[in-house]
């Protein structure tokens, strides 16, 4: 009878776990009213833009509807930046990683 207790409360903790999980995992934070991936400004233009203003680009990846860039400044500090898919603009910081 404890077994069964033990194991149905294991059960019920990790689907409330699981669904805690679900829910945080869509909070909210993907950049809002993506446009269609045709009209995104590409990698290369990117990341020339972001080399005439002093950066050394280490890796661009898509994040969330927006561009993940991590890069070298002109101190030779690693930056983080997120960045509109169309314009290239930054975004605010996310303090989610």
């Amino acid at each position: 009878m404890k077994r069964i207790l033990i194991v149905t409360a294991a059960l019920a903790t990790g689907a409330g776990l699981f669904a805690i999980g679900a829910q945080a995992s869509d909070d909210g934070r993907q950049l809002t009213n993506v446009p269609p991936r045709a009209e995104w400004m590409s990698i290369a233009d990117l990341s020339a833009k972001l080399e005439a203003q002093g950066y050394k680009i280490r890796e661009i990846e898509v994040e969330r509807g927006a561009y993940d860039v991590e890069m070298i400044d002109a101190n030779g500090m690693k930056v983080e930046g997120y960045f509109h898919p169309v314009t290239g603009e930054p975004l605010p910081y996310r303090d989610d990683d």
